[in-house]
């Protein structure tokens, strides 16, 4: 647990560098299109649809919210159903090859008002021998079954942010061994 919330925040930091200054290109399907972003050693994938793509929070004021502001709000759901729903996203042939990969697979959300998941964002690495595989259409069916699959509970003053924004590391590992 330690290593996933270790190499989680490290994958942050990473993350958040500006990734103006790496490489990038667009993935194309049919149903979506994906910015591709190589930040070092990870890729990270945003819809192209996405319009919230700042890191920070802002309330329906349009003041900042503090970086020290304790958000209230909870998932309706546990980490076991993520992870069951990002395991039910590959092929038998795929979960094999992944048995032996370590690392995290990253998951921005981006939420509105009611707690449904407007935006999301992927990362994992670029040595990954399936996701640096998927088409935009697999990483299309994958965010969509995340959007009807996961919603939160929005409390007090967490109502007043105009897009709550989480972040979540799934081990790979782990994962697939469930």
């Amino acid at each position: 647990m330690k290593v996933t919330l270790l190499t989680l925040i490290l994958t942050a930091i990473v993350l958040n560098l500006n990734a103006r200054s790496f490489p990038k290109d667009t993935l194309r399907g049919k149903n979506a299109s994906y910015e591709r972003v190589f930040i070092l050693s990870a890729i990270k994938m945003r819809n192209i649809q996405n319009k919230d793509t700042i890191p920070s929070m802002y309330f329906d004021d349009g003041k900042q919210v503090p970086e020290e502001y304790g958000v209230n709000s909870e998932p309706k759901f546990n980490f076991e159903y993520l992870m069951k729903i990002f395991k039910n996203s590959f092929t038998p042939q795929e979960l094999d090859q992944l048995k032996t990969v370590r690392g995290t697979f990253g998951i921005w959300v981006v939420l509105d008002k009611s707690g449904n998941i407007i935006e999301m964002e992927f990362s994992f690495a670029k040595k990954n021998p399936v996701l640096s595989k998927f088409s935009a259409d697999r990483f299309f069916e994958m965010e969509t079954k995340f959007k009807k699959s996961l919603k939160w509970n929005i409390i007090g003053n967490d109502q007043k942010i105009k897009h709550l924004k989480f972040m979540f590391a799934i081990s790979i590992f782990q994962s697939i061994q469930m």
